[in-house]
């Protein structure tokens, strides 16, 4: 299985280094919750990056839980912080992609049992708002945010907060997940909307239906399809 591409592991490389940046800007001591953090175009000039790097890490931080975006008002330092449990390394090869897929794999499965013992009708609801908003988002772009906002509803209906960090923490592997789909042209846009319409479908009815297999089998239906496609792409 060969390598990825120098462009693509350059790409994962500069996520990566906006991401750790703007972190350590934000531990630095100089904002407090629900400070305001300086526009994109700020960070852009003092941490030395580029505008769509700033917009990346900021992504990956609000996904996270760390940064809230207000609507014409920026980006503010919230209080809550995600547990150290898990933290996304650069990844550089497909072997590695592969690797932190199957962690993923082997976490979301059972999150998603649990979710379908625990869910109450407002987690479900929760679960089915974020599906419309990704429905709604995929008719313009990647959507990574609003899928990661997904899984981490379900990681909620889970009823564990170590858990529910876990899935916060792997946030950025689903946007770069999905980014790397869109760089390879995995799928069409239209096609995309079509599987996940379904996939994502059958993992809420089978968490309102209660019923554990059932979920637990349609979240890794769900990631090993999309494994399967990307590889497909990546190492033809």
């Amino acid at each position: 299985m060969k390598s990825m591409s120098t462009a693509t592991r350059d790409q994962f490389s500069r996520a990566e280094q906006a991401y750790r940046h703007v972190l350590e800007f934000i531990e630095s001591g100089q904002l407090a919750a629900g400070d305001r953090l300086p526009s994109e175009a700020e960070l852009e000039a003092q941490l030395g990056l580029s505008r769509a790097s700033v917009r990346e890490a900021l992504a990956r931080l609000r996904a996270e839980g760390r940064v809230q975006s207000r609507r014409g008002s920026g980006s503010f330092l919230t209080e809550g912080r995600p547990a150290e449990l898990v933290r996304l390394s650069t990844i550089t090869s497909v072997p590695e992609l592969i690797e932190w897929h199957e962690f993923r794999l082997a976490l979301e499965s059972e999150v998603a049992s649990l979710a379908a013992e625990r869910a109450t009708d407002e987690d479900v609801a929760r679960m089915r708002a974020a599906q419309e908003l990704l429905m709604e988002r995929l008719s313009a772009g990647a959507a990574s945010r609003e899928d990661a906002a997904f899984h981490r509803a379900i990681a909620t209906a889970s009823r564990n907060r170590k858990l529910e960090d876990a899935i916060a923490a792997l946030a950025n592997h689903v946007i770069e997940w999905a980014r790397m789909g869109q760089v390879k042209r995995v799928m069409s846009p239209a096609e995309r909307r079509e599987i996940i319409a379904s996939e994502h479908g059958e993992i809420v009815d089978a968490i309102a239906a209660h019923n554990a297999e059932r979920a637990r089998s349609a979240v890794r239906r769900h990631l090993l399809n999309g494994r399967a496609r990307l590889l497909s792409a990546i190492d033809p």
